[in-house]
């Protein structure tokens, strides 16, 4: 979706005799797209919708068709913050609480996610790791899954992105954020704590943007990121993608290469530890 209201303002900006068709290829945590893209000959004509953390998280644990450090991105589009949301009935209050309740009394508690390379999982097992408490896990193949299952009691908590629940007291079961995953507070959740004000330091935003393969020569990639900072600014664009506005949130490909780099330590050690402790499903 956001792929194709991008689309006709990347057009626009591009040049007059701009075409984008948007191919889907879904399947295997983005890794079917980001190979697809890799392959291509190396004009800048093929563009990938990345996302983080799955493209440079699932290499780490399993043998994939692409290599995330062959991407060059272009800019970063979008940041969504990744959520730990709870029924508004839950006991729970904080998630310092919620860590405390979980370790005195290891696996009471149940937390749904969207599989080990979502933003949802990498949060729940990097907070795993940080905090040394032990949860069930309970993977998903969506978050309209995982919603349902919390609403109907399945499961005490789930991890989501902001899309997923912008408006938590305003669903059939009220739901409340229990805790933000990001660096700092979101813009539109300013009365939310962060997981590090709560004492973890768990950084796990689900971002979204364009890449090619490094491949593509310098020029044609500049082109590409001028084009995305100047649709992104598009009033047409603006007005379009209102369902995206509270996180749209663009970087240039450099700065958002910065973060990513940043994220590399912490995701190697879960990696390493989901390895030690068998936890990786079969390959």
């Amino acid at each position: 979706m956001l792929a194709r209201t991008l689309a006709p303002f990347m057009q626009k900006h591009l040049s007059d005799a701009a075409n984008i068709v948007i191919v889907n290829k879904p399947g295997a945590s983005g890794a079917i797209a980001n190979s697809y893209v890799q392959r291509a000959p190396k004009d800048g004509y093929t563009v990938a919708m990345v996302n983080t953390p799955p493209m440079n998280f699932m290499p780490l644990v399993q043998s994939t068709p692409y290599n995330p450090d062959q991407f060059a991105l272009i800019g970063r589009v979008v940041s969504d913050p990744t959520l730990l949301v709870v029924r508004d009935d839950s006991p729970y209050t904080s998630l310092k609480d919620l860590v405390a309740a979980v370790k005195a009394k290891p696996e009471s508690v149940s937390i749904g996610q969207n599989g080990l390379g979502s933003n949802g999982g990498v949060a729940l097992n990097v907070l795993m790791l940080e905090s040394g408490a032990s949860f069930t896990e309970v993977p998903y193949t969506g978050t309209g899954q995982s919603k349902i299952a919390l609403m109907g009691q399945h499961v005490d908590m789930i991890f989501a992105s902001h899309t997923a629940v912008p408006n938590p007291a305003g669903e059939q079961t009220k739901l409340r954020i229990l805790a933000q995953f990001v660096q700092d507070r979101a813009p539109m959740l300013p009365d939310v704590p962060t997981a590090k004000e709560e004492g973890f330091d768990v950084v796990v935003p689900s971002d979204r943007g364009l890449a090619v393969d490094k491949g593509v020569p310098a020029d044609m990639r500049n082109k590409l990121q001028t084009a995305l900072e100047a649709a992104l600014k598009d009033p047409g664009f603006l007005d379009s993608a209102k369902a995206f506005s509270a996180i749209i949130a663009y970087k240039d490909g450099q700065a958002w290469q910065k973060d990513i780099d940043a994220a590399k330590p912490s995701l190697t050690r879960l990696a390493a530890e989901l390895k030690r402790s068998g936890r990786l499903p079969a390959q």
